[in-house]
């Protein structure tokens, strides 16, 4: 019995070294690849910061100019004007306007995210409206009311 013992703990030894060996091997190998990768990468290359450009609007000042242009007690243009230009009557436009900020907190006369004065009332509804009336591109109101496409897009999409 002892022999058998004795040849049964050979054995063991034998198996045990194999798995020793074989572990050895594998971590070398893995190692090994490892490095490989590491040196036939890149070294990455920083990509360029891109700046969006700032367009400085003044919506106070298109506010004025388009209130004095059609909504003042004497307007640039009038009444005959502004039913061209809205296809509807002044009254009409007031009554849209005004239940629009009621109803919606986007319509009101509030900060921008810079914490200037953003757009008026007034000025959402006319891009809004005029692009429903013409059918145009909203980055078309940006010369004269000093909206934005995107924020032209947002009015419609409130008015809506």
């Amino acid at each position: 019995m002892a022999n058998a013992s004795g040849s049964g703990g050979d054995a063991d030894d034998i198996c045990r070294r194999i798995n020793e060996e074989v572990r050895a091997y594998t971590s070398r190998e893995i190692n090994r690849l490892i490095q490989a990768a590491l040196q036939q990468q890149q070294p990455a290359v920083p990509r360029p910061i891109h700046h969006r450009a700032v367009i400085r609007r003044d919506h106070v000042v298109a506010y004025q100019r388009l209130w004095d242009d059609y909504f003042a007690k004497l307007p640039r243009f009038g009444d005959n004007f502004f039913r061209r230009r809205f296809r509807m009557h002044l009254d009409l436009f007031m009554r849209i306007m005004n239940a629009l900020e009621r109803w919606y907190k986007y319509f009101r006369f509030r900060l921008d995210a810079s914490g200037r004065l953003g757009h008026s009332l007034i000025q959402k509804c006319t891009t809004a409206i005029r692009q429903l009336a013409y059918g145009g591109a909203a980055d078309t109101f940006d010369e004269y009311l000093h909206i934005g496409e995107t924020t032209a897009c947002d009015c419609l999409q409130y008015f809506c």
